[in-house]
């Protein structure tokens, strides 16, 4: 079956995708829907914090006055609505000194204080952010909170802001003391919030690369360098759009509820070069917006929204792009394939990201073209965690339904840097039943930080199928998973199942070397926790009952020794099921 050739029509740009859709499989009659939505997880960022920094479109020259045209804006343009509630006011807010009891003191572009501006906002149903540095000076020369934490959280609580966003200028610092340095940040603004008796502050960590101990410390934590409005760029302490899909794709696994990965904030509808760079394409720009949603990324517009275009505006508002992001399930999506092709005229780097969404059979799919010339891309619906066979498939940038596919469906002429977004609905895998091996089941959800997860072999260093045998002190396993932490697979039980059995350890690959800490998670609760295992330590056995489970998680989290060593094996991985 082919369909007509589509007309989509992006912002400015419009793209000529055909879709088709080819092959024939029986399939068993779907079974009974018990993979029940999840609900929202209560906490300061449920879902990924969406808004706006002044920083990327005024730099320090920020004000009062801007501040409230930018949220009046955030209102008529239906942002607001669409979930962009956070109004942030980054660097250049202060006064040049601090007041002679030591408080930071707004500067002149704020002459009644940031509790007033904080007041207004909160009036239009929104909520402030602001911004220090934990040195002796922000990145802009004003005053830092070096020596000052707990009068700083003290003041933020009590002027009413909701977010604050902890930078990392402060290059007078020794880097051996940044994990204690943002520790008493994040607990002096708990502490500030309890002694006030108000909601917690929403703790954005921006130390300019992701490092493990920020996991559960803030709600959001940088994963990469400053993002320059450019595909990529070779600017130092600066990364584009592409090279921070690099950086951020792998941590997938750590992403979820109340704690999100941050590669920066939304470079949509800056369109002036910087450092000489060529700024964004209208075809990146929709890429971009799409590969953050897809990401489960805070969506924090980076712009001059007082003077955005319709085109800027049409992008921001899409509401079936942001309900990808913004999706209760808060998973981050993982790349399921990557082809590459470097030889001369014929160029082709294509890839597919895909994530459960919180309904049953449901997906977002995104199929992005890195490369240099148009590319046809298909998506099997096997490869996205779904049963082979129909599915529905709908266009969320086109809002256009494509109707029904069977086992895949493909894009054609997808351009150079762009995307195709797919939500495509479908059946879930079959319940295992009897005793079964994860390795012969098929995942809903992985997401890998080296190359993709393993089955019956270690993980190697990047590509499928890299690896060796499963071996954990000597003992070989012939069956299991092989993870690269942090790491993340999901499987559907749908109540079928009684006990989860495995042997975990690092694979002896390392040689004694690397750490990780095995979890299991059960319908988002916690089953089982390994704690720290090495390279030295012992098989660690896990039998847990998983009656009545309907998504069983397997969990690996690294340590700070790097990833290339936390090579980390689930041994004859199994559920015992009914039959």
């Amino acid at each position: 079956m082919t369909l007509r050739a589509l007309s989509v029509a992006f912002p400015v740009v419009a793209l000529s995708i055909a879709l088709s859709a080819c092959g024939g499989t029986s399939e068993p009659p779907p079974e009974v829907d018990d993979d029940l939505p999840l609900p929202l997880v209560p906490g300061p960022a449920p879902t990924p914090p969406m808004g706006w920094s002044s920083w990327n479109g005024y730099s320090t020259h920020i004000s009062d006055a801007i501040v409230r045209q930018t949220a009046d804006v955030m209102v008529s343009s239906g942002m607001r609505d669409l979930g962009y509630v956070y109004v942030n006011i980054d660097d250049g807010w202060e006064a040049a000194d601090r007041a002679a009891d030591g408080s930071l003191q707004a500067g002149a572009g704020f002459p009644n204080g940031i509790a007033a501006v904080a007041d207004y906002v909160h009036g239009l149903g929104m909520k402030l952010g602001i911004h220090n540095d934990r040195g002796n000076e922000t990145c802009a020369m004003f005053p830092g909170t070096l020596g000052h934490a707990m009068q700083d959280a003290m003041n933020y609580a009590a002027w009413g802001v909701d977010y604050f966003k902890y930078d990392n200028c402060a290059t007078e610092m020794n880097t051996n003391t940044i994990d204690q340095d943002y520790i008493e940040m994040g607990q002096d603004l708990t502490a500030a919030t309890q002694t006030l008796g108000r909601t917690p502050i929403v703790y954005s960590i921006c130390a300019w690369k992701f490092y493990e101990w920020s996991v559960g410390l803030g709600s959001l934590w940088r994963t990469s360098a400053d993002i320059r409005p450019a595909w990529t760029t070779t600017e130092p302490n600066a990364a584009g759009v592409a090279d921070i899909l690099v950086n951020n794709q792998g941590l997938g696994a750590y992403a979820g509820p109340n704690g999100w990965n941050d590669p920066d904030m939304l470079e949509v509808g800056n369109t002036s070069a910087y450092a000489g760079v060529p700024s964004l394409t209208d075809t990146e720009q929709v890429s971009h917006f799409t590969m953050w949603a897809i990401s489960a990324s805070p969506l924090i517009a980076g712009t001059n929204l007082v003077s955005m275009t319709d085109a800027t505006k049409n992008i921001l508002t899409n509401a079936e792009i942001i309900a990808i992001d913004q999706d209760a399930m808060g998973l981050q999506g993982a790349m399921v394939s990557h082809q590459v092709v470097t030889a001369t005229g014929m160029e082709k780097d294509v890839s597919i990201w895909a994530k459960p969404l919180n309904e049953s059979g449901a997906r977002a799919v995104v199929l992005l073209n890195s490369g240099p010339t148009p590319q046809d891309i298909t998506v099997q619906f096997k490869d996205v965690g779904l049963r082979a066979g129909s599915a529905k498939v709908r266009d969320l940038w086109a809002h256009a339904d494509r109707g029904s596919f069977s086992d895949k469906v493909t894009a054609t002429a997808v351009p150079s840097h762009g995307v195709v977004a797919f939500k495509i609905v479908g059946s879930e895998p079959t319940k295992p039943k009897g005793t079964a091996f994860l390795s012969d089941l098929t995942w809903t959800y992985a997401s890998n930080n080296l190359g993709p997860i393993e089955k019956d072999t270690n993980v190697g260093a990047t590509a499928a199928g890299d690896g060796t045998p499963l071996t954990i002190r000597g003992a070989a396993y012939t069956k299991g998973l092989g993870m690269g932490a942090p790491a993340a697979a999901i499987f559907r039980l749908a109540q079928n199942c009684s006990t989860f059995h495995a042997e975990v350890g690092v694979d002896d690959v390392t040689k004694g070397a690397g750490s990780v800490d095995f979890q299991v998670w059960a319908d988002g609760v916690l089953l089982f926790d390994s704690g720290v295992v090495t390279g030295m330590s012992p098989v660690v056995p896990i039998d847990v009952s998983v009656v009545g489970v309907r998504r069983l998680k397997l969990l690996v989290t690294a340590t700070p020794d790097g990833p290339s060593l936390d090579r980390a094996d689930w041994g004859n991985a199994s559920v015992d099921c009914a039959d």
